[in-house]
């Protein structure tokens, strides 16, 4: 964590998906998980579903390659 490490990670896998025809990238987290780190590195938040699980949100999120 704050090393930068998982922005890295992210950023290469975005380019290799971007590589081989990816336009978009889409994913899934939890409130209690990595939302407010795919937020800053660029994702939407597209959609979510309340008290999933119970007393959460799960967020759905996408990205243009």
């Amino acid at each position: 964590r704050t090393k930068g490490l998982g922005s890295q990670l992210l950023k290469h896998i975005e380019n290799v998906a971007h590589q081989k025809g990816a336009t978009i990238a889409m994913l899934d987290t939890f409130d209690f998980q990595a939302k407010d780190f795919y937020l800053k590195n660029g994702y939407t938040i597209v959609g979510t579903i309340d008290n999933f699980p119970k007393g959460h949100q799960r967020f759905y999120l996408s990205k243009q390659l």
